[in-house]
């Protein structure tokens, strides 16, 4: 019953903590619009580079969208498109609030980080880490490419901003070709001696890599660990959806992309049977994020798909108490697990 306990809190906890950072940048980026109040036409004619193109983008907007003042600009835009006009988008205008909510996420993150050094459970390490991660990933990684996708007029796909239809999510554009950045990091964590994620270990047991035996030892900290393996797994997998949906490649519907739905739901039942293997809180809950991160993935593709809704994105009082509430009573029942001792 102990092991099925910690099974179903690991993973509630680390599904709970995806979906509320995706929440979390809806949340940041309503806020900026009340009380920023950008100026849109501050911001860059925009070079456009969506996954399809700019008609289907904006029946796919429209197709997303409830609103019916987003509706008629969308299908206003779409008309001047079909009609053969020529549609210039802008970009969103860099603010001041973004560049300090980017800021604050990653002083945040790094306080967690700091604050791992004061617990002495593994457990309690790891999901302080987890926060830690998700907060540098949002800060750091997701708005510090935003800020520059807006600085560059860069956008992805389109929406609307007070009535205007905007290029926007022009940092999936930027952090699509981070590639290169992710290689030399993973090339460095596959040879290095006290790197312990399963992945590499598996090679390592499989392939002369390492001179000497698997590492061992003890480790004092696990928080800045799970920090990093949190952001750098979610970092992955973004990187492979984003390749698997450009349409000069594979496209987002294409047999790549179908096939990483497929692999990615056999992986979600395989790593779940894994993370039941484990014994322990601190390691269950770091297994936990690589394995639910796999089990995300599906919906990322439905969603693009337009399967259904994504209600994590959507900024409504009921997804507010569904996943920042779910992520709260998640946070505090792991934790109250993880302090109970052991039966004898």
């Amino acid at each position: 019953m102990r092991r099925w306990s910690r099974t179903v809190l690991s993973s509630v906890f680390v599904l709970f903590m995806l979906a509320s950072g995706h929440l979390l940048m809806v949340a940041i980026n309503a806020l900026e619009l009340r009380v920023a109040r950008p100026g849109l036409e501050e911001g860059l004619e925009a070079r456009f580079f969506s996954d399809s193109p700019l008609a289907h983008e904006l029946e796919s907007a429209i197709g997303r969208t409830r609103r019916p003042d987003h509706r008629a600009a969308l299908e206003h835009t779409l008309s001047r498109v079909k009609g053969g006009e020529s549609v210039t988008l802008r970009a969103m205008p860099v603010t001041r609030f973004l560049v300090m909510a980017a800021l604050g996420l990653v002083a945040l993150g790094l306080a967690l980080v700091w604050l791992t050094s004061r617990l002495q459970s593994d457990a309690a390490q790891t999901i302080v880490g987890v926060f830690a991660g998700n907060l540098l990933w949002t800060g750091g990684v997701e708005y510090g490419l935003t800020i520059a996708a807006r600085g560059l007029g860069v956008g992805k796909t389109v929406g609307v901003v007070n009535g205007q239809v905007m290029a926007v999510f022009g940092e999936y554009t930027l952090l699509k070709h981070s590639w290169g950045a992710l290689a030399l990091v993973m090339a460095y964590l596959l040879f290095l001696e006290s790197s312990r994620c399963p992945l590499f270990l598996f090679f390592r047991e499989r392939a002369p890599l390492m001179r000497n035996g698997l590492v061992s030892g003890r480790i004092d900290n696990y928080g800045p660990r799970t920090a990093f393996q949190y952001a750098t797994t979610v970092w992955g997998f973004y990187l492979l959806l984003l390749w698997a949906y450009d349409e000069r490649l594979f496209g987002v519907r294409g047999a790549f992309t179908t096939s990483v739905l497929a692999l990615s739901i056999a992986g979600a039942v395989y790593t779940s049977w894994r993370l039941h293997q484990h014994t322990g809180w601190g390691p269950a809950i770091r297994y936990a994020i690589g394995a639910m991160v796999v089990a995300w993935t599906p919906l990322e593709v439905l969603g693009k798909w337009g399967a259904f809704r994504e209600p994590w994105l959507l900024l409504e009082p009921a997804t507010v108490l569904l996943f920042f509430g779910g992520l709260a009573l998640g946070t505090w029942a792991l934790w109250r697990a993880q302090r109970r001792p052991a039966p004898a």
